[in-house]
């Protein structure tokens, strides 16, 4: 079970294949980001972040064009996320979540991360 401070992201899909998802925590807590990653929007590279937990049953819709991380704000927590469509892992892309243009804000030190998460351009 993940534990507090696990991360994953920013995660997205490049634009010959855009992706949706729609998110939500149904144990424990975590902290959800979204990045705009849409060159010509004029909220390029701004964030948002919203808690998730199964308390308040909130849930996210990240749409194509955007980044999505999350941080576990308790010991298992566990994420529910579908997607408009399958994928080519090609089309997968992430960006470094210590990308300075971005400057992601984590209320919680980063407890476990993936190599594929750590080692991000």
């Amino acid at each position: 079970m993940p534990k507090e401070g696990t991360f994953f992201g920013i995660h997205y899909r490049d634009e010959s294949s855009p992706m949706t998802k729609f998110v939500t925590v149904i144990k424990g807590r975590g902290l959800d980001y979204v990045i705009d990653l849409r060159e010509k929007s004029p909220t390029y590279l701004q964030w948002e972040s919203i808690e998730l937990s199964e308390e308040n049953t909130l849930a996210v819709l990240i749409p194509a064009g955007f980044g999505h991380a999350f941080i576990s704000l308790q010991n298992d927590t566990i994420q529910l996320y579908s997607v408009d469509r399958s994928g080519d892992d090609a089309h997968s892309k992430q960006i470094n979540h210590r990308d300075s243009k971005i400057g992601l804000k984590l209320p919680v030190p980063i407890s476990e991360i993936s190599d594929y998460d750590l080692n991000a351009p």
